[in-house]
């Protein structure tokens, strides 16, 4: 099977999350998309304007139409307080797997960008395959300025999966993985624009339904989340 887990602090899940899925699962033919609400960002620890528990509620709902999603806890809080890590829900999740599986770690340009930075980044960044979403114009030369400084780019080219572009990284023990780029997803929306929008006191859900999936906007009013 192919399955990616697509983690994030879903604050809250808009338009955007479910377009990228659905894109990835076309391009890549995925079977099964694990959507993962982080409990504590560690780049980002004050961010998140709505509990954990809203924002499983709110993914749930996103992605409740879609048959190969689901949503998980497996980067729900953890006992002891400290931050989620990617690389240990990507372990974790890898220990479930059979060796003829392929998981994928997918995710947006832009948390791409902070990739460095991650926790044990060079570990999960040959833990995995990648799969990453780009509106149309962004520059291919911010993929490997990205990386670390033990992983290098070793090829990049069109793959064989239309609409995709493969990056070859390898790093500095030879270690392998693939970066898979979707260079065209369309819809143009962040969290951040969500919340604005949000904070602006809309006087009915109708006014969120742009930039929200179906029931994400009622359930945002209903329990008074983002300042509404």
């Amino acid at each position: 099977m192919k399955i990616a887990l697509f983690g994030g602090s879903f604050d809250p899940p808009h338009r955007g999350h479910v377009a990228l899925a659905r894109l990835a699962i076309h391009r890549l033919r995925l079977d099964r998309i694990l959507v993962a609400p982080v409990g504590l960002q560690p780049l980002k620890q004050d961010a998140a304007s709505a509990s954990f528990e809203d924002r499983i509620a709110m993914t749930t709902l996103a992605f409740a139409r879609e048959p190969l999603m689901e949503v998980t806890l497996t980067d729900a809080p953890r006992s002891d307080s400290r931050p989620n890590y990617t690389i240990d829900a990507v372990l974790n999740l890898k220990r479930t797997l059979s060796d003829h599986d392929t998981l994928f770690c997918l995710m947006g340009a832009d948390s791409w960008l902070t990739i460095g930075k991650w926790y044990r980044a060079q570990e999960l960044l040959m833990a995995c395959d990648f799969i990453v979403g780009a509106r149309p114009g962004f520059d291919l030369d911010r993929i490997p300025k990205a990386l670390p400084a033990t992983i290098r780019v070793v090829a990049a080219e069109q793959s064989d999966r239309p609409g995709c572009i493969l990056f070859e990284l390898s790093d500095d023990a030879d270690h392998h993985s693939r970066l898979y780029l979707l260079p065209d997803l369309a819809v143009d929306i962040s969290a951040t624009e969500v919340r604005a929008a949000l904070n602006r006191h809309a006087e009915t859900p109708a006014d969120a339904e742009a930039l929200l999936p179906p029931g994400v906007a009622n359930y945002i009013h209903e329990h008074r989340l983002y300042g509404v």
